[in-house]
């Protein structure tokens, strides 16, 4: 479970931080903890690499602004520390598709993320949030059909996993099955879940978990960032707002991580706080195989400096 959800006068009055979302304008009425935690660093983490059987790179990342371009493409890694991030998306994105389709979309998909960019530093609350981030994967959607159409291209698109910070939370948005985790000394924690066949048929009881693992149903994407053909309007999954902690760290991945490394071995690496987590990270899916594409962003939460709580 990820969130207290009971609303009592005993949570209220031992906690002063628990409120719901409804008390502030614009937030939704999810209820979940406010941590107060609005000084803090962001260390963030970025490294992608085209591994060592695909032809081309089709995955891409966002990181308010920062994006791959053809420069630093095949491999790329870099670290960086922010006062806070307040108002910022971080995003990944694994296109697929024919010929070079996959890494158009996932273009398409930065690049329209790009337009959204000053209206998501501003969002008003959660609720404004939800709305824009809906007006976006309708509007990526729609891009990426219409690439896909005129190319004669009967299937193709792009997932998306993105992280944006909400004062003292974190909101996260996801299609596909790039995954977004939270890693703390004690865990580390799924926060989304794969829109595969596999979790369909998980669902439906017709798996089990470890049958779902083993099945080839676990790469059939059944949403994504071109999945809606008939351009209907394209909703992200997403969770209630996740209350900030100094000391946790969010990675956002594409499968070119999780397929080489199991969860067990990303908390590993995540425990050795090594300055470049992502670059360490990508370096493991490349040992253990480095079968696609792959794509990583770490963000973790360290205290503010004594500079700057004056």
């Amino acid at each position: 479970m990820f969130f207290n959800h009971k609303n009592t006068d005993q949570n209220q009055n031992h906690n002063p931080f628990f409120y719901y979302g409804g008390n502030y304008p614009g937030e939704t009425s999810e209820p979940f903890y406010h941590t107060g935690v609005t000084e803090y660093q962001l260390r963030v983490s970025v490294s992608t690499h085209i591994g060592k059987v695909r032809g081309n790179h089709e995955d891409n990342f966002y990181l308010e602004g920062l994006y791959m371009n053809d420069i630093f493409r095949n491999d790329f890694s870099a670290t960086y520390t922010i006062r806070h991030a307040d108002g910022m998306s971080f995003a990944v994105f694994d296109g697929m598709g024919g010929a070079a389709y996959g890494e158009v979309a996932s273009e398409i998909a930065v690049q329209t993320l790009r337009k959204y960019e000053k209206k998501l530093k501003y969002a008003d609350g959660t609720r404004m949030l939800d709305q824009l981030i809906s007006s976006y994967t309708t509007e990526a959607n729609n891009a990426v059909c219409a690439m896909l159409t005129e190319k004669h291209c009967l299937s193709g698109g792009t997932t998306f996993s993105m992280l944006y910070f909400l004062g003292d939370a974190v909101k996260l948005y996801y299609l596909g099955d790039s995954r977004i985790y939270r890693y703390k000394q004690d865990g580390l924690t799924r926060l989304t879940r794969d829109h595969t066949v596999a979790n369909q048929k998980v669902d439906a009881a017709i798996y089990t978990e470890e049958e779902a693992k083993r099945s080839p149903d676990q790469h059939r994407l059944t949403l994504f960032i071109g999945s809606d053909r008939n351009k209907a309007g394209l909703n992200a999954d997403s969770r209630p707002p996740i209350p900030l902690e100094v000391g946790s760290k969010f990675v956002l991945c594409t499968d070119g991580l999780t397929n080489m490394c199991n969860d067990d071995e990303i908390f590993e690496l995540l425990s050795q706080n090594y300055f470049n987590e992502a670059a360490v990270l990508v370096q493991a899916a490349l040992q253990n195989g480095g079968s696609d594409n792959v794509t990583c962003i770490v963000l973790e939460i360290l205290p503010a400096t004594p500079e700057e709580d004056a």
